[in-house]
């Protein structure tokens, strides 16, 4: 991740891209299932993602980082250089999946199959670390809808990270309201084109 990191602020985002890939490739590992072999470490952490339909339902700071390395990726494909508007769209994705069990609310995390039961003894720092990380991955994905001309998805994702933000406690990002007005600008505008 911070090999990416590095090659991201050094304007590299096709070398960014590939480092954030490989790290997604070793934190999967974790992720995956062995049918044999000697990997005992993993059996009960794959027990619980099996029991609750894929979903990883413990906060760890290898989930947060599968996540942040996502949103990375994610921010990468909508460079210039690469401009891959559906790889975008995918990382925004499947980080706001990895979220769902964390940012329901404040001392809950959603386990089973469904994601149907409650587990009651969370952190409050988990909702408020999940909602931040949620609000960033809206972002990430309204930026993509942007990028692909859906303005109606990419001003739903923006209200909706900014929604995130105030669940978290914080302020509204800056950024985050000029892409909304923007998208809102290019929706009107798209209407008058149309009449």
């Amino acid at each position: 991740k911070e090999a990416g990191n590095e090659a991201l602020k050094t304007s590299k985002p096709a070398l960014a891209a590939q480092r954030y890939d490989k790290a997604i490739n070793y934190c999967s590992i974790a992720y995956l299932a062995f049918p044999v072999g000697n990997s005992l470490f993993l059996a009960e952490h794959q027990y619980v993602i099996t029991k609750n339909g894929g979903f990883e339902c413990r906060w760890n700071p290898l989930l947060k980082q599968l996540i942040m390395i996502r949103l990375n990726l994610s921010m990468c494909f909508l460079k210039e250089e690469l401009e891959d508007t559906k790889e975008a769209l995918s990382q925004a994705n499947l980080a706001l999946r990895a979220l769902r069990p964390f940012a329901t609310e404040k001392g809950i995390v959603l386990t089973g199959k469904k994601l149907t039961k409650k587990r009651k003894d969370e952190p409050h720092e988990t909702f408020e670390e999940a909602k931040t990380l949620q609000a960033k991955a809206y972002f990430r994905l309204g930026s993509a809808q942007l990028a692909a001309s859906d303005f109606e998805e990419a001003i739903s994702s923006f209200d909706k990270s900014a929604k995130c933000s105030k669940e978290a406690d914080l302020q509204v990002e800056a950024a985050v309201v000029r892409k909304l007005n923007e998208a809102k600008r290019r929706r009107k505008e798209k209407k008058e084109k149309e009449r």
